[in-house]
């Protein structure tokens, strides 16, 4: 994209004879969108052209050059016109002449080509000048002219005569003054060329200049030398710079590193990719022997597993642009084993046929492309050997007194559930690093515990998201579900690689107790804190419908009921699942129910609810009490006790005989008991006989209660002697019957 910025106003073109009979306007149009191009007319300015949208203009009659643009260099191919003109197949001809075929060989595209060189003679040094020469060629189509002139799009030939040079010496002599070299500064400062030497090449097609030079630099007293490349977007920098440094320096470091290429003492900088201007700044120094070092994959040197294959990767580094070359060297005792130049050695000790615990020897070479050269040797060992542990794993159910130990030599572990399960183990090997050890599970996404040496862990394990809960219906909820199987493993692994692995299906048993959920129901309403319609008389319905649990189906499932403390006839699924309670008294009732489970588990619900008292008037007199002494004709009262079996607002009064007391609103019934009261009934005039109570109704119905008192007159002697006389009379009847058979016997 800068190269299009920087070369659309270069474009160089032949002069072309002025029609004398020029029409008014000339309309120029495309079918498609042109893409980069150039529009002028001839000793004129640019005219704009949108590269995005169809071409749709009317320009001033003349002559007109037309040329497309490749990555910013216009064209040799150009289109001459003087009249209306539809650019499409010069559009499309350009198009298919940039193209590339299989099999066809088709001329590319107008380019800048050449090439710089700076050849660094030396010294490289702290406060010392350093010496180089430059040359550079620089090549350029005929289409662009000289970036420092005017008009450098109409062409190299065009532009000379609008410069006013009479040939093709004249503009040599002007080109080689004002031609610059492009290079470079050295610890800051610009670098003094001298010698210079600027030719100016014509060649048909193509011109440009080739220029040689020589510079000398100042270092500065700082430890790092540091070399300036200017990348200005000039032509120069459309070619690559090769730099070229003496023994023993090299490239330290650049920022622009990713568009440079070569070795460290011998490379090149691709300016033309580099995608802004400024300076490319190069880091100087005296080459140094590379890093060595390396590592083995999945595992720890110096220890290589017996059974497996190892691969030792090289960690040579180098302080410049290339990376160094690694050779590796195996050798048991004498004899070598392996020896191979890569970045990688891969060892296989069957089939080395070696045997274990046996130590090799094993040798990294690291050279840089100068030739220095560092190495490393270790001792390695092979080692066949298992790592070993002592393990330990138990589990304590919240309803257990002590923890259980867990069969850990079988494949399978069951545990309850709610249990905490916990392993500890302690490893060990014939190597001296410690063992790696990883526990995993399938428990939870991520489900991992780690340690060295030894490690301890514990965790409760439930049944899983399969079984009963909130996300299922009740009717799945009523159905067998499958008990929870986790996966356990242990790994150990030692430094060498080996590993040490055993699985285990933990199956997590039955712990949890079922859940009965009896619901009461009274003519069709639910009985609840917030509503309770229990009323005396009417039928209780339980459903245990909504009842689960975990593991077992509900049909699996025992019962028991007790209401009050006795036991109901209810044990099968049948029986509990809907069944209507005995006829209950006002008061307070207790209903539990059980369900145990195939493992025995055995859940509870006890519940406690109301019987309430009925609506209306259930009045029963429970004591009468007569004031006084007074008899038949006095004046006295009574003290009547009345007891309401019912709730609700209701009316009555007391009456004996004829005199009877205001009307009262009777005290209500509740679950603890009935209403009672007690009012007196003031009495006019005592009756003889018994005294008996009568309730009296608003709607003029009556209830009468006999009290078992009775009124009796006082006894005057007039009464007592003809209370006696009967019996007297009787008395001396009895005696003259007795006296009549004496008589005649005598």
């Amino acid at each position: 994209m800068r190269k299009a910025v920087l070369l659309v106003g270069i474009l160089i073109l032949a002069s072309i004879p002025v029609s004398a009979d020029e029409p008014t306007t000339i309309h120029l149009w495309s079918e498609q969108a042109p893409g980069p191009v150039l529009l002028w007319k001839s000793g004129e300015d640019m005219i704009n052209v949108d590269p995005n949208l169809p071409i749709d203009l009317d320009i001033p009659a003349g002559n007109y050059f037309f040329v497309r643009l490749f990555e910013g260099i216009p064209q040799m191919n150009r289109l001459l016109f003087s009249e209306s003109t539809n650019v499409t197949d010069f559009l499309l001809e350009n198009l298919t002449h940039w193209s590339s075929m299989a099999g066809q060989m088709i001329p590319g595209p107008a380019l800048i080509e050449g090439n710089a060189h700076l050849d660094i003679t030396g010294p490289i040094a702290r406060s010392e000048a350093m010496n180089a020469t430059w040359t550079s060629s620089t090549r350029l189509p005929a289409s662009l002219g000289h970036p420092g002139l005017e008009g450098a799009f109409r062409g190299i030939m065009e532009q000379m005569t609008l410069n006013g040079f009479a040939d093709e010496n004249a503009f040599t002599a002007w080109a080689i003054n004002n031609t610059e070299i492009g290079c470079c500064a050295y610890d800051h400062n610009d670098m003094i060329a001298s010698n210079i030497s600027i030719s100016v090449i014509f060649d048909g097609p193509i011109w440009g200049w080739d220029i040689s030079a020589e510079f000398v630099g100042q270092g500065d007293g700082r430890s790092t030398r540091l070399l300036d490349i200017p990348v200005t977007g000039f032509v120069e920098d459309f070619t690559d710079l090769r730099i070229t440094l003496p023994e023993p320096h090299e490239i330290r470091y650049s920022p622009q590193e990713d568009y440079i290429t070569g070795t460290p003492d011998d490379f090149v900088i691709h300016r033309g990719d580099i995608p802004v201007t400024g300076n490319a700044t190069i880091a100087l120094g005296i080459n140094v022997a590379p890093v060595v070092g390396m590592h083995v994959t999945d595992g720890q040197l110096p220890w290589l597993p017996f059974g497996q294959l190892s691969e030792i990767v090289s960690d040579c580094t180098d302080s410049s642009i290339s990376e160094p070359e690694s050779r590796f060297i195996l050798r048991n005792g004498n004899s070598t084993l392996l020896d191979e130049q890569s970045l990688n050695l891969t060892i296989d000790a069957m089939f080395l046929n070696l045997s274990p615990s046996t130590w090799l020897n094993l040798t990294l070479e690291c050279t840089d492309p100068q030739g220095l050269m560092s190495n490393e040797s270790m001792e390695i060992y092979i080692d066949g050997v298992l790592p070993t542990r002592t393990l330990q794993m138990q589990y304590l159910h919240p309803d257990d007194p002590s923890p259980v130990d867990a069969d850990y030599g079988n494949q399978s572990i069951s545990i309850p559930s709610g249990a905490v399960l916990s392993g500890a183990v302690q490893a060990g090997d014939d190597s001296d690093p410690p063992v790696d050890i990883e526990w995993t599970s399938n428990k939870s996404s991520g489900w991992i515990h780690l340690g060295i040496g030894n490690h301890a862990w514990n965790d409760i394990f439930v049944q899983g998201p399969h079984i009963n809960g909130q996300h299922l219906s009740i009717e799945d909820r009523h159905q067998t579900k499958t008990l929870t199987v986790y996966s356990l493993q242990l790994n150990l692994t030692d430094a060498a690689g080996n590993i040490q692995t055993q699985n285990w299906d933990v199956t997590v048993t039955d712990r949890t107790s079922p859940t009965p959920r009896p619901a009461l129901s009274i003519d069709g309403n639910y009985y609840g804190d917030l509503n309770h319609p229990i009323e005396g008389g009417s039928p209780i319905d339980v459903s245990m419908n909504e009842s689960w649990d975990d593991i077992d189906a509900i049909e699996q499932l025992t019962w028991s009921v007790e209401l009050n403390g006795e036991t109901l006839n209810l044990t099968t699924w049948e029986d509990v699942r809907s069944f209507t309670l005995p006829e209950l008294k006002t008061g307070r009732h207790a209903l539990v129910v059980n369900a145990t489970d195939s493992s025995g588990n055995t859940g509870t619900h006890s519940m406690m609810f109301v019987v309430e008292p009925p609506f209306g008037a259930l009045y029963r007199i429970t004591d009468v009490v007569k004031v006084g002494d007074g008899g038949p004709g006095d004046q006295g009262a009574l003290d009547v006790t009345i007891a309401n079996d019912a709730q609700g607002e209701t009316y009555f009064r007391l009456c004996y005989l004829t005199d009877c007391t205001s009307q009262f609103r009777a005290v209500e019934a509740s679950v603890d008991g009935p209403g009672e009261m007690t009012h007196r009934i003031p009495v006019k005039e005592w009756a003889s006989g018994e005294i008996n109570i009568r309730i009296e109704y608003p709607d003029n119905t009556t209830s009468e209660y006999q009290s078992g008192l009775n009124i009796d007159s006082e006894m005057t002697p007039l009464m007592w002697i003809l209370l006696a006389l009967p019996p007297l009379a009787g008395l001396v009847a009895f005696l003259r019957l007795k006296r009549q058979p004496d008589d005649k016997e005598s």
